[in-house]
């Protein structure tokens, strides 16, 4: 029992305290997504129960829908992504950070307006969506600004993707997310278009790859502007293209793997934690542009496989590494991470492929019980993680530690 109480919650490793030059902001932003990824589960989690008559139906089906899908995509997603790309973007880029009380002023924003927004009063509502539109067309002008003041060399594969896909969840209040096309478009143009540009950085500074650069930084650009056309054709307009789409999704995705020489180095990182995040993560995009590809019925497997198998995964993984670095401490220990993110590819893949599979619903149950768990404890621990930074951050920059 002690052996297992050490594995689930290992004492702190050997971490070297980090020496802060400005007032970290990502703590603010995950510790909100960590709230919204519970509340959207359990809304998703009510869904499925209502729709296989394990619940009677309790108030309106189609609104708590839409419920579900804007806090997960404007809160959940929304938040950890902000979070990464406020801290780490002016890093990715080669800018400089903008004032971090500016940025911190975007979660009061952010998370007023996507309460009121879920309000049925109208003049509510409209606040809400203004207020949230406003959060995150603030953070796409912060990283435009940051990319022009950046390395002129990683403006077309990394700074402009990063700065307009945050610009583009402005639009997330205006869009019916509980339509597959319209969140589709929002999903692969938004948050994946981030999670691209997060990867290149991972991918050269932790796998040890190659910097994506020159002619394979041009086609990468290049592919991703098409992929963006022709998922705003067939997201947003009455064209049936969703396997255009698909396809071009997919030869970005070959542009960015090929060029950065992904594979190469995931062989050679192994089993690390790390290297399962990001092989999943790919994994499952690719999945979902081939299903797209395929033509085969609804886009709301694509929508899942993007929102439960691809972007949540990278979540997991990125904040155990990152909180774990920022509070000096481990999130939980690197095996254990490495393990629960491949029962959740299960979870995602059940979740994902359920429709067209004929799944027994027995162990769809299972598996998000299984799922309920996962978040369960890696919010915790990753909450308890997050909270600590506050304490190592001086009372200059913001924290509550003596300054030296």
């Amino acid at each position: 029992m002690k052996r297992l109480i050490q594995i689930l919650a290992p004492a702190d490793q050997s971490f070297a305290p980090m020496t802060f030059t400005r007032q970290p902001v990502l703590h603010r932003f995950w510790l909100g997504g960590l709230l919204f990824a519970g509340v959207g589960f359990l809304f998703g989690f009510f869904l499925w129960m209502w729709q296989h008559d394990q619940l009677p139906v309790q108030g309106d089906f189609f609104l708590i829908r839409l419920w579900h899908a804007r806090v997960q995509i404007e809160g959940f997603l929304g938040s950890f992504l902000l979070g990464f790309a406020l801290q780490s973007g002016p890093h990715v880029t080669g800018g400089k950070p903008p004032p971090s009380s500016s940025l911190l002023k975007l979660t009061f924003l952010l998370w007023t307006g996507l309460f009121f927004s879920l309000f049925s009063l109208e003049w509510l509502a409209m606040t809400g969506a203004v207020l949230v539109s406003v959060a995150y067309g603030g953070a796409g002008y912060f990283l435009f600004q940051v990319t022009r003041q950046g390395n002129p060399g990683f403006r077309i594969q990394r700074g402009y993707p990063l700065a307009a896909g945050m610009t583009l969840m402005a639009a997330a209040p205006w869009l019916s997310l509980d339509d597959p096309g319209e969140a589709l478009f929002l999903l692969w143009c938004g948050p994946v278009t981030m999670a691209l540009v997060a990867g290149q950085q991972l991918i050269q500074n932790v796998l040890g790859g190659r910097l994506l650069q020159n002619r394979p930084a041009r086609l990468f650009a290049i592919t991703l502007a098409l992929a963006w056309l022709f998922s705003a054709l067939a997201g947003l307009t009455p064209l049936e293209i969703w396997p255009l789409a698909g396809a071009a999704w997919l030869v970005t995705l070959f542009f960015l793997l090929h060029g950065t020489q992904f594979f190469v180095a995931a062989w050679r990182m192994g089993g690390a934690s790390i290297n399962v995040t990001l092989t999943l993560g790919f994994l499952h995009a690719l999945l979902a542009a081939a299903w797209l590809v395929t033509g085969e019925g609804s886009p709301d497997v694509a929508v899942h496989l993007l929102g439960v198998g691809c972007l949540t995964t990278l979540i997991i993984g990125v904040t155990v590494r990152v909180a774990g670095f920022f509070s000096a401490g481990a999130v939980m220990g690197d095996r254990v991470a490495s393990w629960l993110l491949l029962l959740w590819a299960g979870v995602a893949w059940t979740r994902g492929f359920f429709p067209i599979l004929a799944m027994p619903e027995r162990l769809t149950l299972w598996m998000s019980l299984a799922g309920a768990l996962i978040l369960g404890y890696w919010g915790v621990r990753t909450a308890d993680r997050l909270l600590k930074i506050h304490t190592l951050v001086p009372v200059s920059l913001g924290g509550s530690k003596p300054d030296a």
